[in-house]
Formats: structure tokens, sequence, C-alpha cells
């Protein structure tokens, strides 16, 4: 007898930690669409995101995913992770960063210093627990991007990211888009599908209402957002003002309007 074969999905339970260290690159795939760059440690992940403008070609143009049966992606060390995985709310959150000790801070990027423009899919992981408090820089888990980028399948919860500058940006997937004469690829897209922004708290010092952002901080680039979703999360600057989700974008989407609770089908901004 002959059985058609049958193919059993892969089971997505893996977890992974980040031990604060930094990777020099990606060891596997060739970054094109059919054989991508694979993800498979937190300091893969942190080396993407902390590729200086001037290197733009690492990424621009390149494909990266993050690995089958990922989970979870913890930008913690282990002993952390049970912890952080567990706050229910973003007042948990802040209370929880404020007040323990011995976090690894996520990578930070200075003005127009740091560009991700490739396409990355992160493979409908949890990232729990990016940490920076109080930077001199932008925040956030990409801080700053190029046209052309593309941000996917990815759910963001329970970090922690705020700024003691009054002269950068903050939000909770990418902070600022390089749409100046410094950018490599100034004046384009950036696309973002499948993205839920979850239980973050988010703080930035600045009084200006064109830095921050629950999703999206200062925006240069034009950005398109579909199918994602947003909730539970505590997003201020200033003496409180709420961020709203995209702000300063190529076509200036109100920055007045607090960010909308729940599903995000399109915003073409």
């Amino acid at each position: 007898t002959l059985y058609a074969p049958y193919n059993i999905p892969e089971v997505k339970d893996k977890t992974i930690y980040w031990d604060g260290t930094t990777a020099t690159g990606i060891a596997q795939g060739n970054g094109t669409k059919d054989d991508p760059y694979i993800i498979n440690t937190a300091a893969e992940l942190a080396y993407i995101v902390s590729i200086n403008r001037d290197k733009f070609a690492e990424t621009d143009g390149k494909y990266f995913k993050v690995a089958d049966g990922i989970k979870n992606i913890v930008l913690q060390p282990e002993a952390k992770a049970a912890d952080i995985m567990a706050l229910n709310d973003s007042a948990a959150v802040k209370s929880y960063f404020e007040n323990g000790s011995g976090f690894k801070a996520w990578k930070t990027g200075g003005w127009e210093g740091t560009t991700f423009c490739g396409n990355i899919d992160f493979n409908g992981v949890t990232i729990y627990g990016a940490y920076i408090k109080d930077s001199a820089n932008n925040a956030a888990l990409i801080c700053n991007v190029d046209a052309g980028a593309v941000i996917k399948n990815l759910t963001l919860k329970n970090c922690y990211f705020t700024s003691a500058a009054s002269n950068y940006q903050v939000a909770a997937l990418t902070a600022v888009s390089n749409g100046t004469g410094y950018a490599k690829k100034a004046n384009g897209i950036v696309w973002i599908n499948g993205v839920t922004i979850a239980n973050n708290y988010l703080y930035n010092k600045s009084t200006e209402g064109n830095r921050s952002g629950v999703m999206v901080g200062a925006y240069s680039d034009t950005v398109y957002v579909d199918n994602c979703l947003v909730y539970g999360n505590d997003a201020t600057y200033g003496t409180g003002t709420k961020m709203p989700l995209i702000n300063n974008a190529g076509n200036a989407l109100p920055s007045t309007a607090p960010a909308p609770e729940g599903l995000v089908t399109k915003i073409d901004a």
C-alpha cells in the first residue's frame, strides 16, 4: 500500500535569550529572497539592528528571517526570562524594569548613525524584554531604518524604552527613518505588516510631539502599515502627552492624535 506523504508542521517551541553580545555577521544564508539570512541567535539580531549607515549595503535589498522553530526571543539573560514573560500589563513592565537591576541594554542608535533597509521576516516570534533606559540616543527595537525596509510577522511585548534626551526619538518598533541628506536612500517607503505592539512602556523626555510614536517615531519616509495590532501600551512624552501611533511620517500623520487601541488594518502615512 502506498501512502501520500504527510508534512507535519514544525512546532515553534524554542525560546532564545540574549547575553548582551553582538555577533559580527550572520552565519546562515545568502541574503536572497530564496535563501535569506537566517537569524538563529539574539546576538545576530543585535548585529542587524546596529549596522552603521555607512555599511547600508549589508542590509540594502537583503532578506532576513528568524529561524523556524523559534517561538520567543527574550532580550535578557535566561535567568530573567520567566519573570519578564509573565508581566501582564505595561504598569508591571514599568515597575519591573525601574525597580530591578542587572538588565542588558538593547542597541541604541544615534541620529542616523545606524540603518536597516532590508526585508526582515520575524517569522511569528514574540520578542520580550528589550530594554533601553534614559537613552541619550534613539530608542526602539530597530532604532533607525531607511527607505525600502520591510518589517513583518512580529509581536513586541513587555519591553521598556525611555529617552532622557530632548532631541531624540522613541518608539517600540522603529524610532526614525533616515530620509534626509544623510541617508543613503532618502525618500521612499517603509513597509510594516503583521506586527503586534503590546504591553510596552515608552517615555520620551522631549516635549516635541514629532519625536515619539507607539509603533513608529520621527519618519521622513512614507510608511505603509497593514494588519497590525496595538494594545495595552503606556506611551507618553513630555509631561504626559500620549504618543500617536505613527509620527511625522512622509505625509505628516497628525502628531496630536493618541494611538488607537486594537487592529490597524491599513495606514498609508
